[in-house]
């Protein structure tokens, strides 16, 4: 026992939230795929996201067009919730600056830009544990694809610290949920803390293995891809074959 726990102290030391700019650095060189980054989320702004009412499951994509974002955002916790307009506009106002945030720290143009609501659910009691695949095929092969992840109300996304030499069997198993829940030991489990983001590879080898945590209470959470204008529309058709249909294209 206390040999894993500090193991644990020292991994999470070793993973300690960094800036988005020092975070993606190291993300280049980290051989679990992940790392956790601050984005200058205030108490303040917990105190803003925790205030949006959640009734229902929503998803939210926007794909590039950034000028139209917070208006869209808007109209989706009207979606959610009971939420009125002038409650959640300066939710929406500081979800679309922290988009913009992350495209302009990785240096990139535009965003697969996500957001979702979750009402409490017993689906994830046993973890999904995958990996993502590439989001797109970027110009330069050395360019990093990275998905930026951010928890606003609720429980954060869990991250296991998968040893190189177990990676191809964790590969093999992950449609199989009992079986990478015996697998991936609670030790070796991590999620960010509060205001603070994760970023993380997708389809690159060194995918990071990650799950929705359990859900018992609402959730909200962002997501955003940042990539150049000419990668939207592959990126744009990877999303939409694998994940949960926009919530507004059933309108």
């Amino acid at each position: 026992m206390i040999k894993h726990l500090c193991l644990q102290i020292c991994l999470c030391l070793s993973l300690q939230a960094a800036s988005l700019t020092e975070a993606l650095n190291e993300l280049k060189n980290n051989q679990y795929g992940f790392v956790f980054a601050e984005v200058g989320i205030t108490e303040e702004d917990l105190e803003i996201f925790s205030s949006v009412d959640i009734k229902r499951d929503r998803i939210f994509h926007q794909f590039g067009e950034l000028e139209t974002l917070s208006s869209e955002i808007l109209d989706f916790f009207g979606e959610v919730g009971a939420n009125e307009y002038e409650a959640t506009l300066q939710v929406a106002a500081r979800l679309t600056q922290i988009a913009h945030d992350v495209i302009r720290g990785s240096c990139r143009e535009t965003a697969w830009v996500c957001l979702r609501s979750f009402i409490p659910t017993g689906k994830y009691d046993v973890p999904r544990w995958h990996m993502d695949g590439q989001y797109y095929n970027p110009d330069n092969a050395n360019d990093l694809v990275f998905k930026f992840v951010l928890t606003l109300m609720g429980p954060s996304t869990l991250f296991y610290l998968l040893p190189s030499e177990l990676r191809k069997t964790a590969e093999k198993h992950t449609r199989d949920r009992h079986y990478m829940k015996k697998f991936c030991k609670k030790e070796k489990t991590l999620s960010s803390k509060a205001g603070q983001g994760a970023v993380f590879i997708g389809g690159h080898g060194i995918s990071a293995l990650h799950s929705e945590p359990p859900i018992h209470e609402n959730r909200l959470f962002l997501s955003i891809v940042p990539c150049m204008e000419s990668d939207l529309a592959l990126l744009k058709s990877r999303v939409l074959s694998v994940y949960p249909a926009d919530s507004r294209a059933s309108k």
